[in-house]
């Protein structure tokens, strides 16, 4: 995917510029799809290792893996990387929406503000560059030890990271950005700019049930928040432009949909806590529908 082939290749390259021999960067890839291209000429030029599964890992020692998966396919990775003996000691989760980690190791689930794209590049030596939109923006941890340690090892290779103190508060923010945008993007055929033009009442609605679902299970994080908050959200929204959001491109390309980590959770949580979430429940309905015509005309 986007991520996973722009941190790979930007590991490898920092590594060959500091002359650092030891270890290598591994990059296991499924299927690429429409991007197969780009992947491999991305990570020919930078010098990664790809492997289609992990049965050559087995006698690796893994130090920090990081998993830029969808959230659907969290369960499988760990489970394939367990079978394969692959027993990293930090698993940094990279992905979209909030989903308990799989992973028996310490995991560090990482707040992402970018959106990545691969684009042909006449000048580019692989043909092939990767786009950054905020690239100027760091991605954030949790503020542990672990997390520490992965954000000096980010930053020797030219990725911004930061073991953040305020994360409850800036997993939420970047949660109710996705929420109100991702599935709805698939509904309404809408990019980030349209969204804010043509669907805003609808994603207030979305937003306020959102919001109260979460007052009791990320009390730490709602305690956070800034009286201005609502217009964050929807600046950080703005902020996009006209870059449609992942599960739009994933449902256009006929993939699986982040649907139980976004508005999924709300719906999950909401039951939990004997709760009604009506907005967010005929979103999830809606996408699934859609899903299920989609594949139906495969």
């Amino acid at each position: 995917g986007h991520i996973g082939c722009y941190l790979a290749c930007a590991i490898a390259k920092a590594c060959k510029q500091k002359g650092q021999g030891q270890g290598k960067v591994v990059l296991k890839t499924g299927n690429s799809g429409n991007n197969g291209d780009a992947v491999s000429a991305l990570c020919n030029e930078a010098g990664v290792v790809r492997v289609s599964d992990y049965s050559n890992l087995q006698e690796e020692e893994v130090d920090i893996v990081f998993v830029c998966v969808k959230t659907y396919s969290l369960d499988s990775v760990a489970a394939q990387m367990a079978e394969n003996k692959v027993t990293p000691r930090i698993a940094v989760l990279v992905h979209n929406g909030i989903y308990k980690s799989p992973f028996s190791c310490t995991s560090l689930p990482v707040v992402v503000p970018q959106g990545y794209d691969f684009v042909q590049t006449k000048d580019a030596a692989c043909g092939w560059t990767i786009h950054v939109r905020n690239e100027e923006k760091p991605w954030v941890l949790p503020h542990t030890p672990e997390a520490v340690e992965v954000e000096k090892y980010l930053a020797s290779m030219g990725v911004l990271s930061k073991a953040d103190p305020e994360y409850p508060y800036l997993l939420l923010r970047k949660y109710l950005i996705n929420g109100v945008a991702n599935l709805l993007s698939i509904v309404t055929n809408s990019n980030c700019n349209e969204l804010l033009a043509k669907h805003k009442p609808r994603m207030e609605k979305l937003y306020a049930e959102m919001l109260d679902v979460l007052r009791v299970p990320h009390a730490e994080g709602i305690g956070m928040l800034p009286k201005d908050f609502e217009q964050v959200v929807w600046q950080g929204l703005a902020s996009y432009g006209a870059h449609y959001p992942s599960s739009k491109t994933d449902f256009d390309k006929g993939m699986p949909i982040e649907v139980d980590s976004l508005n999924g959770y709300i719906v999950i949580s909401a039951l939990e806590q004997g709760m009604k979430a009506p907005e967010n429940e005929k979103l999830v309905q809606e996408v699934r529908d859609m899903v299920m015509v989609r594949d139906a005309c495969q």
